[in-house]
Parts: C-alpha cells; structure tokens; sequence
C-alpha cells in the first residue's frame, strides 16, 4: 500500500477516454491523464495521438506497417476526425489548407 498526499493526487478520467485518439477530449486533462493514455495507444502500437491542433508522436524505435502507399491513399481527402490519427492526415490536411 502507498498513501500520496492529496496534493500530490490527480483525477481520473472515466473509462470511455480509454486510448482516446485526442487527448483534448480529456475530462482532466492533466500530466498523469496524457502520460496513461500516450502509454496505453504506444503498447497498442497506436503511435500517433492528438492533442488539440497538434499530432504526438512516440518513436517506437522500429518499423510498423503504417507507411505504405496502401495506408497513405486511406487518408487522402478525409477530415482529421475520419481517420485514426496519423501523420498522413497532417500532411494532406496541411496539401488541402495550401492549395485553398
């Protein structure tokens, strides 16, 4: 058994936001919350997450199946909502941004 200091204690968020694929949806958007579910999507292999207007990326330091032609054309002309995040969706979201 371990006692923590009130203080020191941050809330949980409900079990719905379980590997949650943008953190800003968080009900407690705080250090322990964005540490779990970083550490949950990357032992999934769910390495890219949202956070607000940004992607995070944990290098898994090897190789997925994520980068092929087959995945990019998934993401091509789709919202960022549509799609698990991805840096495919950046990078056509930001083409499509460009060109308007």
């Amino acid at each position: 058994e371990k006692k923590v200091k009130k203080d020191d204690a941050q809330q949980v968020n409900p079990a719905k936001f379980f590997l949650i694929e943008d953190m800003a949806d968080l009900t407690h958007l705080n250090d322990a919350s964005v540490l779990e579910n970083l550490r949950a999507r990357y032992y999934r292999q769910l390495i890219y997450t949202y956070s607000g207007l940004f992607c995070v990326t944990v290098n898994p330091y090897k190789r997925f199946p994520i980068y092929t032609a087959s995945v990019a054309s998934k993401y091509k002309g789709k919202r960022r909502s549509e799609m698990p995040p991805h840096i495919f969706s950046i990078s056509d979201n930001a083409y499509h941004n460009m060109l308007q």
